[in-house]
């Protein structure tokens, strides 16, 4: 007992001794620890804490519990915040009370330096019936096995009815005093107002004692508080900090930073209700972009900001609900990487089904999404220039399946890329995947439209993509005055450098247009409009459109006048192209007589300007049916219209159940409605099937007639080079 009052004696003149005067130029901060760092001291400590969120006066305006009460902090404590901010006053009897003072400095009606504890409680209480709290009990609270939170003291300025620094220097000195007591410094912080010299160097010197970490509330600059010791910054947010960060005043955190302050911030708010706090979109946007960059931020609202920051920063394990997936949408607007959701192997799985309602399109992604066999059903319908599951794709999908519908209803003339899996690619890859997702777009009556580009996958790819073994089950169904570009995979292919490849992908879905324009339109079981850059001359291994082992057995239905090259693979292509290995059995049937420049191929409509290509491998089984006849009507089993440079079939057979027709005219073959005059050459090819056109007469393909209706039933052109070609008897 003896030596207990001798050391609390010799810590008494300790504190006594912090005076004004004793303004080391650098203390020694060595002795205060780290809370971050483990300390292995014998003291007891917080547990580790998850955020650096400070609950201000304990979060009361967001749990409605009185300022600065026992329920306040036990909501902080609930909520595991870093800390909670608590205004401290000395009393008369030398103890410490945990209270907010009205503008004159009054709790209870009673200055505090003028009364005793007793008798500040005799005057009154809390709103919800609570004693007015000693910062004693406030530590007997917290010091408690696996609580995170810390106390932070502020120590409020008393300048009511005239500056009185030294009972702020005694509220600094007897917290430290009751710190050391009670062996509370891993759970006690300091905030000494800047308002006052003498009280600032007093307070200051009194924690360095304690060896409780201190920071200074002023508006300094980052270089003046660099000077002065203290552990960090305390600024308001509306009125200390500067505009980028949504305040009035001009401290900025990089001027901090360059100074080597640390910097904590009061208040980041969820709305209006406090002069220090700022609590606009954009203010909050900076804070939780920031956040890491600051030491703490404090808030009315802790458990809205710890939400907040969870959302931007949490690690996840892949997603797992539909929390976890908004979560990951929100993410990419700043990182398109998604890297607080991948696992081990560098990808973002998918663990459970979910249904999206209320779709909004996701940003840019580049990284891995591994769908791990399970399925998004999305439900889509809006304006959006981009709508796909991602609005643009420059990484790699892979083992999902898209389900749901997409509805694209346009208020404007703008040009719409559409694609369950993505709106646009850039050097993307998906695999193993499947899309049921229906596509729907009708337009607005009175919008003059430009351009649809549609597809069950990919509305439009730029750079190379690659798509394999993919399966789309999902109908399109098309009624715009737009013009059009349709794919079972890719809808549109821009012309540049990359190698654009679609292997072992299988389409079963129908394709529905009614649409109504003037200019061309593309449609295709696979592919829509492709073009590509050129071979080099002489060249002809360097294709940059590869489709290979591929099927379509769809229905493409074509109503309206509208000018349309269709295909079972793939609608047109310009540039370097090998199509191998690929089947269309379904049908494709265009059913208004009035229409003009209608193409249609089993496996590919047009091969434009300077192509040069191979089909090889193929086989059409289908049924191609049109109502048009005429001079710029063409209708073939392979190829719709061959305009291409040089082009070569090998290997490839119509069978005895392929049709193509029209009622009358001559612009129909079954291996091609219009050969190439440039150069074409056929070889190996096995054909059979029935033909009508010439007012609608019937005509089945024998080994004895075949070459007469191979191409638009007028024989071989001098362009033409046949090899070792026949009928297909089916053996």
């Amino acid at each position: 007992m003896i030596r207990k009052i001798i050391c609390m004696l010799t810590l008494a003149a300790a504190f006594v001794g912090c005076t004004k005067d004793e303004w080391p130029d650098q203390p020694d901060w060595s002795r205060i620890p780290d809370p971050s760092i483990p300390v292995d001291d014998g003291f007891m400590k917080p547990a580790a804490c998850s955020n650096t969120v400070v609950a201000h006066r304990g979060g009361a305006a967001e749990c409605g519990a009185p300022d600065n009460s026992m329920a306040a902090l036990e909501y902080a404590m609930s909520l595991g915040c870093y800390g909670m901010e608590c205004d401290i006053y000395w009393t008369k009897d030398n103890d410490i009370i945990v209270a907010h003072a009205n503008g004159d400095c009054k709790v209870n009606n009673l200055q505090p330096w003028t009364a005793t504890v007793a008798e500040l409680r005799a005057a009154g209480r809390l709103s919800n019936g609570e004693e007015l709290p000693t910062l004693e009990e406030f530590i007997r609270r917290v010091m408690v096995e696996g609580n995170c939170t810390r106390l932070v003291l502020d120590v409020k300025r008393v300048d009511k009815p005239y500056a009185q620094p030294e009972y702020v220097i005694n509220a600094a000195r007897r917290a430290c005093e009751i710190v050391t007591e009670m062996k509370a410094k891993h759970f006690v912080e300091l905030i000494c107002t800047g308002f006052n010299l003498d009280a600032m160097k007093a307070a200051h010197n009194c924690a360095v004692i304690a060896e409780v970490p201190i920071g200074m509330n002023s508006s300094r600059s980052g270089k003046e508080y660099g000077t002065l010791g203290f552990g960090w910054a305390n600024l308001s947010a509306a009125s200390g900090m500067d505009a980028a960060a949504g305040g009035k005043g001009s401290c900025s955190l990089e001027e901090y930073e360059k100074a080597g302050v640390a910097l904590s911030v009061y208040n980041v708010d969820q709305r209006a209700g406090d002069g220090n706090a700022v609590y606009s979109t954009a203010a909050v946007n900076y804070y939780i972009a920031n956040y890491k960059r600051f030491r703490t931020l404090c808030s009315n609202y802790p458990k809205w900001l710890i939400g907040k920051i969870d959302h931007a920063y949490k690690v996840y394990d892949g997603i797992r609900s539909e929390a976890d997936f908004e979560a990951f949408a929100e993410s990419l607007a700043s990182d398109p990487t998604g890297r607080r959701f991948l696992d081990g192997n560098g990808e973002v799985v998918l663990h459970c089904d979910l249904t999206l309602n209320g779709f909004v399109p996701l940003s840019n992604f580049s990284g891995t999404f591994n769908g791990n066999g399970k399925t998004l059903t999305i439900g889509y319908r809006g304006d959006a220039q981009q709508i796909g599951l991602f609005k643009r794709l420059s990484g790699t999908v892979r083992n999902l399946t898209v389900a749901g519908r997409f509805e694209s209803v346009r208020s404007d003339d703008s040009e719409i890329h559409l694609g369950a899996f993505a709106a646009e690619t850039d050097n993307a890859a998906i695999e193993n995947c499947t899309n049921r997702a229906e596509i729907v777009v009708a337009d607005a009556a009175d919008v003059t439209p430009r351009t649809m580009i549609l597809s069950g996958f990919v509305g439009k790819a730029f750079n190379g993509v690659t798509l394999r073994n993919c399966r789309n089950t999902g109908n399109i169904s098309f009624s715009s005055p737009a013009l059009y570009m349709i794919g079972g995979f890719v809808g549109a292919v821009q012309e540049d450098d990359g190698l654009y490849t679609i292997a072992d992908c299988h389409n079963t879905a129908d394709f529905d247009n009614a649409g109504s324009n003037s200019g061309w339109n593309f449609m295709g079981g696979i592919a829509g409009k492709t073009i590509s850059r050129q071979l080099v001359p002489g060249e002809t291994s360097n294709y940059r459109l590869i489709v290979e082992e591929c099927s379509s057995t769809g229905t493409i239905s074509i109503a309206g006048p509208s000018k349309v090259r269709a295909s079972g693979i793939v609608a047109q292509t310009q540039g370097a192209y090998r199509i191998s290995g690929c089947t269309f059995s379904g049908a494709i049937e265009s059913t208004d007589a009035t229409k003009r420049d209608v193409v249609i191929g089993g496996i590919m409509a047009m091969a434009d300007k300077e192509c040069v290509g191979l089909v090889e491998g193929c086989t059409f089984s289908g049924r191609i049916s049109a109502a048009q006849a005429g001079a710029n009507n063409f209708f073939g089993g392979i190829y719709g219209n061959n305009g291409g440079a040089a082009s070569v079939v090998n290997d490839c057979r119509t069978t005895a159940s392929a049709y193509v027709g029209c009622p009358i005219g001559k612009s129909v073959g079954m291996l091609a409605g219009r050969p190439n005059k440039k150069g074409f050459t056929v070889s190996n090819c096995r054909i059979a099937g029935t033909v009508t056109n010439k007012q609608g007469a019937a005509v089945v393909i024998t080994a004895d007639n075949l070459e007469d209706w191979m191409f638009a039933g007028y024989g071989t052109s001098v362009a033409v080079t046949l090899k070792n070609n026949g009928y297909n008897d089916g053996k």
